[in-house]
């Protein structure tokens, strides 16, 4: 008799592989008759109607609330960010506009009017 050493990791991975064969077998047995395949339909079909009330009736009480729907709030988010794009876009035409000859800089507040004279000086005598 030859006497082979105990290896752990060998008794693991045949109990895995063993494990591994029992569980496909009872899945292929329960998955290939026809009521799984309804009742699994079914329950697709429950989890669309379910899904769908709670959606009308979070959106019901959010319009009572005076809050808006995540629709509403990711439609504000794209407008948003179209107007922060629109900013850049005016920001980089100024920017460009005042690095060109002969303009003044677009920073640069124009100066206060003068003071009218409307006094005259007095008359010497």
């Amino acid at each position: 008799m030859t006497d082979k050493p105990f290896d752990p990791v060998a008794a693991w991975a045949d109990m895995v592989q063993k494990w591994e064969q029992e569980i496909n077998s009872w899945s292929t047995k329960l998955t290939d008759n026809e009521q799984f395949g309804a009742v699994v339909g079914n329950v697709s079909r429950i989890q669309l109607v379910v899904q769908r009330m709670v959606a009308e009736k979070m959106e019901s009480m959010l319009a009572t609330l005076a809050m808006p729907t995540k629709a509403q709030v990711e439609e504000l988010a794209e407008r948003m960010a179209g107007i922060e794009d629109s900013i850049d876009r005016l920001r980089l035409a100024i920017e460009a506009r005042a690095l060109t000859p002969g303009n003044a800089p677009v920073d640069a507040p124009p100066p206060p009017p003068e003071p009218k004279r409307t006094r005259k000086p007095a008359a010497k005598g």
